[in-house]
Order: structure tokens, then sequence, then C-alpha cells
């Protein structure tokens, strides 16, 4: 049987640090067994400045004169993955104690050295990742004359409670997060749903400038096509009746010949002053209409019909026609949205009301994919809400713009976050963090880098990214963001297992 326990250490440095010693002991159960030999170990746990590196080191205690080893467990934040490349020094006031040029296995470097004399010793170990050098300070560390001596350190820091071990290698292996609770500016929220719809001027019907029968020429106008400007899209095939594409271009082309020719006879009349100026003018007026009207009807005929070009760059949204059919001037025939701006509408209930003027920004989350997005992320802002309710509903909207540039599907229904009113500061997590049991909330607090607290809070409000705490954390804590349920997995074992790592 192992019998595992644990005695922390409180180091502070820039970054902060946690720092936690253990003794495991094994016990053969079978008489005539010998007592194995007890192994020492303490842990600490640094992170730099930039919350971009999680520093987790395992050693065993420091010892004048006797030689101490060193894991050091080397992770990457936000991702929580292991260092792969790179270089680690250990240095004492600056000065170069040991070095190694790579990790053993990914994130986990083997160093050692010797304490020369017992007291404070201000430790630093420096890593190189991708050239870039990153110091962290271990302040405070303790070096002890003998194994008694840390003892009785040990001793006098022993905190009890449950802890669960969750390792470095099983967290690299899954989607693991970790983030510090934070002090920061929590405004009202109004939990609501809505809708994703275009933006206006975002789309544009394509119409019939003439009757016709509509010739599609083998290709499928489907939604979600991409089209480019000026490229054509269908034809309309002239009629018989009037009103069809011929006939105009057949009009407009003798009237613009029969119009150039009295300009061109009139330049020479006015030259001769055979004619008044106002004549002349006339008949330039005359040639310039002619001109225009002949130039807009050729620049789409063709000696089929009437060619239907996209006015812009975009996507079909809705083909309205099919092969063959017949349609009549100013009909319909397709929707062109760039897809680029895009409305988001938000239903408010009538007991909100008083609160939609002071509504600035929202969170929405996407049925689709459950990701939360956010208004000011998207380059948004509020547009206008709503002074009556919608027709039928008693809901009264509230619209914001943003631009799409993370794949949004005009016409989903999203659930909505709507931020109003003035701001005051908060404890916030990240709403993934938390964890229910019977109608109690709880998350799972870092120690130390290997071993989690159960924590019971009380939870508040939330944006749908963030999650306000009540009570139950304090500010610089961490807490599990991803993950938390492989963890509660390893808090089910019934025991904390024993703290081993085999490279």
């Amino acid at each position: 049987m192992r019998k595992l326990r644990l005695l922390f250490l409180t180091i502070w440095f820039v970054g902060g640090m946690t720092t936690a010693c253990y003794n495991t002991k094994n016990h053969q159960a079978d008489k005539g067994h010998e007592e194995s030999e007890a192994m020492e170990k303490q842990t600490f746990t640094v992170f730099d400045s930039q919350n971009q590196y999680e520093l987790f080191v395992e050693s065993t205690p420091f010892i004048q004169n006797e030689e101490a080893e060193l894991l050091v467990h080397v992770t990457l934040l936000p991702e929580y993955e292991p260092l792969k490349q790179g270089s680690l020094k250990l240095l004492n006031n600056h000065q170069l104690l040991a070095t190694v040029a790579q990790p053993e296995v990914p994130g986990i470097f083997h160093v050692s050295f010797t304490p020369p004399k017992t007291g404070l010793l201000p430790l630093e170990i420096e890593v190189t990742d991708k050239g870039i050098p990153v110091l962290f300070s271990l302040k405070n560390v303790r070096v002890f004359k003998n194994e008694t001596a840390f003892h009785e350190s040990e001793e006098k820091h022993h905190e009890h409670g449950k802890v669960i071990a969750f390792s470095k290698e099983e967290a690299w292996k899954i989607n693991f997060a970790i983030e510090p609770v934070k002090e920061e500016p929590f405004f009202e929220i109004i939990k609501t749903s809505g809708e994703i719809m275009p933006a206006q001027g975002d789309e544009i019907v394509v119409t019939a400038k003439h009757r016709g029968t509509v010739l599609l020429g083998g290709t499928q106008l489907l939604s979600g096509e991409p089209v480019k400007k000026n490229e054509e899209l269908l034809t309309l095939s002239a009629s018989l009746l009037d009103g069809n594409l011929n006939q105009d271009y057949l009009k407009a082309k003798a009237a613009y010949d029969k119009a150039s020719r009295n300009y061109e006879r009139s330049k020479q009349l006015i030259e001769d002053r055979l004619i008044t100026q106002t004549e002349f003018r006339s008949a330039e007026a005359e040639f310039r209409s002619a001109q225009a009207v002949y130039e807009n009807i050729s620049r789409f005929h063709t000696t089929q019909g009437e060619r239907i070009v996209a006015p812009q760059t975009g996507y079909i949204k809705e083909c309205l026609v099919s092969e063959g059919q017949f349609v009549q001037a100013g009909q319909a025939l397709m929707v062109i949205t760039q897809n680029r701006k895009l409305t988001l509408r938000a239903d408010v209930p009538q007991k909100d009301y008083v609160r939609l003027p002071s509504v600035f920004s929202a969170n929405f989350i996407t049925p689709y994919d459950l990701q939360v997005h956010s208004v000011d992320n998207l380059g948004g802002r509020k547009i206008t809400f709503g002074k009556s309710t919608l027709d039928k509903t008693f809901f009264t909207p509230v619209y914001f713009e943003v631009i799409n540039t993370e794949n949004l599907i005009p016409g989903s229904y999203v659930e909505v976050y709507l931020k109003a009113g003035s701001f005051k500061n908060a404890l916030t997590i990240p709403l993934s963090s938390l964890m229910e049991e019977q109608g109690n909330f709880y998350v799972f607090v870092q120690k130390n880098g290997e071993e989690y607290l159960k924590r019971y809070i009380t939870p508040g409000r939330n944006d749908g990214e963030r999650l306000e705490v009540l009570s139950g954390l304090e500010a610089g804590e961490r807490v599990v963001a991803q993950g938390a349920y492989r963890v509660k997995l390893a808090s089910m074992s019934g025991s904390a297992p024993a703290h081993n790592h085999n490279h």
C-alpha cells in the first residue's frame, strides 16, 4: 500500500508561484519484507510575467553538499502543450549551475546540481524557446543541513485537504487549459434569443429588364455558389411578344443611327452657319440620348437574348427561376449576397424594455458549432432598438451590425447575451470552468503544477463566455478552464495516486 502525504510551501515571484512538498513511502504488507526507502520530493510551480509559460519543477530535497535532481516540466500557454524544442539553464544569482541542450522527452528537462551551503537559495531557470530566453525566478528556495531539518520544515507547512493528482503528461494529451481568476469590469446581462440576418445593402435582387424565357445554359445556380461581378448568370431568350429585348435593341439601334446621321449633318451645317445654335444643340442632345440607350441595351444583348450578369461579387443566396420559365420585365430572378456584413437581431422580452437604451454590445452563441462570438470582436456596433413589439410577438428587437469574419450563417437562430448598464469590477472565470453537482457549483483550483482542489463557489451572471463569481475564489487563483471533466474523473478514483514519472 502506498501512503501519500502532501506538504506545501508558499513561495512568491514575479509571475506568481506555489510550492508543495510531499513524502511518499512504500510499505510491504506481508511479514518478512523490509520497508522500502522513503522517497522525498518537493515541487514548485512558476508562471512567467506574460502568462505564456508554466514551469513545474519536481526535485529531491535541497540538502547541503548532496546532489539534487530536478525534473522541469515546461508547458506552453494558453495551448497547454509541452515545449518540444528548446534549452534550459539553471542559475544561482545569475551564475550558471547546469545547462541542458534539449528536453529529455517533449516538455521535460532533467537537470541536477549540488547546493554548497544552507539557507535561502535564489534559484533561477532560463528556458530558451525559438531562440528567445524566458527567465523564471524561484525565490526563497531553502537548502537544509540534513533530511531531519527538511522533515521539520515540512511538518510546519503541512496543509490538510483532499488533493486531486492530475499529471502534466495526461494534461498534455487532451484539450486542457488553466486560466487565472480575473478581477475585471462586468456588465449587466440580458439573456435572450435572436437571429443572424443579412445586412441591408449587402443583398441585391437581380431582375429581368425585359420579358423572355430563362436559359441557364447547362449551369446550376445553387445557393452558396460564388460569383464575380459582371459574370454571366443566365440568358433571357427573345420573345415574339412586345417588350422583348430584340425589339428594343432594334428600335434603339435605329434611333441611334438616325440621331448619329442627323448630328453629323448638323455639325457641317453649323460650320456653314445654315442652322442656329439652338437647332444644333437639339440635334446633339438627341444623339447623346439615343447613344446612351443603345449602349445600355448592347451591354446585355446577344443573339440568344438578354445576358443577365452579377451586379456584385458574392454568393448566390437564392435562385428564383428555373430553366424554360417565362418571366416578365422587372421580375426577380435571383438574390446575390456578399455575406460580408450581417445584422444580429436580439428579441428582448417586455420586462427588459426599459433597459434597452443602455444596451451597448452583445455576445452570441451559434448552434451549429456552439462557439461564443462577440459583437466587439466582429467589428460590430449597435444600430438601434425597436420602439414597439414585433408583429404577433411580445418581444422588442435590438439590432447590431457585424462584419462576417467568422463564417457566420445568415438565417441562424442564436442565443444572445446583451450587455447593458454600467459596469462594476467583479471576479470572473471562464464559463467552461463551472461544474455542477446536485445543484451545487464548483471548480477545480490548481494548487500546484499537478495537484488540484475541488472548490465550491457561488456563481453570478454570465455573458456566454465568462462567469461572475460571487464567493469561493480570489483574484489570481488559477482554475481549470478546459478539461475539468477529466480532472473530475481523476478525483473519483478514491485516493490520489502515487506521484511518479517514467521517462
